[in-house]
């Protein structure tokens, strides 16, 4: 009985983690690139974003007045965004961060 029970407690957390990154607490950790704001400044810290797209996120951002929150890319190009963000921006940040060379 007692693996049944450690085997449900890890199943629970694995669910609760999995809802976490759907919901958009937490980033996902397939990320390759991963833009956090803090502060309502942005930093990458992870992958690479150029200088003229990082930008134009800084500014949109701003606009919106995101001060935390986290913006990720994964290798197949789906973008995800903390629930900080709001939906009416997304696909600006999406055309910015998927379209630019």
């Amino acid at each position: 009985m007692p693996e049944l029970w450690w085997f449900l407690s890890a199943l629970a957390v694995a669910a609760l983690w999995l809802l976490a990154i759907l919901l958009g607490f937490i980033p996902p950790p397939h990320a390759k690139i991963l833009i956090r704001i803090r502060n309502g400044k942005i930093q990458v810290t992870r992958g690479q974003v150029r200088a003229q797209p990082r930008e134009f996120v800084s500014d949109i951002l701003q606009q919106a007045r995101v001060t935390r929150g986290y913006i990720a890319i994964t290798h197949y190009g789906k973008a995800s965004f903390s629930r900080k963000i709001p939906r009416t921006v997304h696909q600006r940040l999406r055309t910015v961060l998927l379209n630019t060379p």
